[in-house]
């Protein structure tokens, strides 16, 4: 069910670009940028780990998409804190990210036909970064629930 939601996203968004741009395929394959996703997680990951919540991030997948049982309530609430951490961490350095990316642009200006195809590049790590959390989103929902199970048990 949590793998319904991501393809959910992915393809709402595909339709989203061909409805508004056309059925030209070129303008959904320019909102991938596999820069864009690669500062994502560069800063992402160390930041997880400086927070010591790296290894139950991982866990809060096994927990809601896999067949693994939680162990004790401490487990199912520290895989929630690691995603609603994630969640923020992603909001907040989507927009660092872009405005990183926008002084670079403007300060490198040589042609200003060029700042907006330049400007789009830039918008893709805020449309990651929310796109990501979309995702997210139901699985600290998902915990939310199995933590109330388990303490109903």
């Amino acid at each position: 069910m949590y793998l319904l939601s991501i393809l959910s996203v992915i393809l709402l968004t595909a339709v989203m670009c061909a409805s508004t741009f056309g059925m030209d395929g070129s303008y959904v394959l320019r909102l991938f940028s596999g820069n864009t996703i690669l500062f994502l997680v560069l800063f992402l990951v160390p930041l997880l780990i400086s927070g010591g919540l790296l290894k139950d991030f991982n866990h809060a997948f096994r927990l809601v998409i896999g067949k693994k049982e939680a162990k004790n309530l401490m487990e199912l609430k520290r895989a929630k804190e690691s995603v609603s951490l994630t969640i923020k961490i992603l909001l907040i350095l989507s927009v660092f990210i872009c405005a990183i990316q926008g002084v670079l642009i403007i300060y490198n200006m040589d042609d200003p036909a060029m700042l907006g195809p330049y400007f789009s590049v830039s918008m893709l790590t805020i449309i990651y970064g929310m796109g990501i959390t979309l995702i997210l989103l139901p699985l600290q929902a998902r915990l939310n629930i199995k933590i109330q199970e388990y303490i109903n048990q």
